[in-house]
């Protein structure tokens, strides 16, 4: 293979960055910007105060992890975020302004809508990185004889070029839903129990001014207790992850000592000197087991009590992050098992008897042909 995947590679650390407190923080102040700047763009604030709160949200607090360690004392980090907000205001009439009409969640839920716009963004790329480089394996692999293995058994024969195409059509749709996703990730803002009470008439116009402001929907209404959006998420992610636990299963198999069909780059032994352990493939299914940790968190939490969930809601700012900062490691393992990857073509053929093999010929490739094209639709011929 001579692309390399090194230059589109997401590494843990751009996941970590964007999850960590300070960013958390960060796009907590986002939302309180935001909010003041809408109020005023309806008239509700006068514009003088809604911007000396921009200003006043522009940097971060000094200490963002004393900011979110204040949950475990308030149940929630926003009163000490408001707070360095007001500390940072000139006068009483200004800080009347911050948070005004809002409830913590709002600040919450539209500061992980946010990071996690930033997060399928960062995703992309290198899923982009993998397709192109799993197409280039299809086409030189079309016509590879591979023995057929059902159950775990030899089967009828196949090509390798069709075991690739399978694993890559699935990142197809998984890449053109995140696409979806991200563009269509709401914002929160319903005041204490969703209603939008403290801007009378203007409400829906609020909403949709500090959508506009962040670059995320106006939902149709509050979605406090309505946790849909974030089981899509959480549901999108963790298929295109088991889609790579998938294929790092399948090549474990594949460069086994019994098989050998396919080499990667080899972990060490700390007992057993030379050992081949495929250790990007390991990576990917024990980024894939805590994917699926973090995403249970989420989904099989009860669901939200009327207006605000009791617990529910607070372990989603545990399994959000550690969804994505999982999801991230397995991506970047999967590029780099896919960089290091090396089919043994002699293998494969040896092991399809003469007649499977001239079967072969016959093989309508139409199938393969259609995901080739999809790839070129999908993210073009580059």
């Amino acid at each position: 293979m001579t692309d390399s995947l090194s230059a589109l590679g997401l590494s843990t650390a751009e996941m970590d960055e964007i999850f960590s407190p300070a960013s958390i923080v960060e796009h907590m102040l986002m939302f309180e910007s935001a909010l003041a700047l809408a109020l005023a763009d309806n008239g509700l604030v006068p514009s003088e105060h809604a911007e000396a709160i921009e200003v006043a949200c522009g940097a971060p607090p000094a200490d963002p992890d004393a900011v979110l360690a204040s949950t475990w004392s308030s149940g929630t980090p926003v009163i000490a975020l408001v707070e360095a907000i007001r500390l940072r205001l000139s006068d009483d009439e200004q800080r009347k302004w911050i948070h005004y009409g809002a409830t913590s969640q709002d600040v919450v839920d539209t500061a992980h809508m946010l990071l996690a716009k930033r997060a399928l963004l960062a995703m992309e790329a290198p899923l982009v990185g993998i397709t192109r480089h799993l197409r280039q394996l299809v086409e030189e692999n079309r016509h590879q004889p591979q023995v057929g293995r059902t159950f775990l058994q030899h089967a009828t024969a196949t090509t390798f070029g069709m075991r690739v195409a399978t694993w890559l059509a699935p990142l197809l749709d998984h890449l053109l839903g995140l696409r979806a996703l991200a563009e269509s990730l709401p914002v929160q803002l319903g005041g204490p129990v969703g209603n939008l009470a403290a801007y009378g008439e203007k409400g829906t116009d609020v909403v949709e001014a500090i959508a506009g402001r962040l670059d995320l929907r106006p939902p149709e209404i509050t979605w406090h207790s309505d946790r849909s959006v974030v089981w899509r998420l959480a549901g999108l992610v963790r298929t295109m992850v088991m889609t790579l636990e998938k294929v790092a299963t399948d090549v474990s198999l594949l460069v086994s000592s019994d098989v050998e069909e396919l080499s990667v780059r080899s972990g060490g032994s700390s007992s057993m000197t030379g050992k081949k352990n495929p250790i990007d493939a390991i990576r990917v299914m024990a980024s894939a087991a805590v994917n699926h940790g973090a995403v249970e968190m989420i989904t099989r939490a009860r669901p939200h009590e009327l207006d605000r969930g009791v617990g529910s809601w607070h372990a989603e700012w545990v399994g959000i992050p550690l969804m994505f900062r999982s999801a991230g490691a397995a991506i970047e393992a999967s590029g780099t098992m896919f960089e290091t990857m090396e089919v043994d073509n002699a293998a494969m053929t040896g092991r399809v008897d003469a007649e499977s093999a001239r079967s072969l010929g016959d093989l309508d490739e139409r199938q393969i042909d259609a995901v080739l094209t999809r790839v070129d639709e999908v993210i073009g011929k580059g």
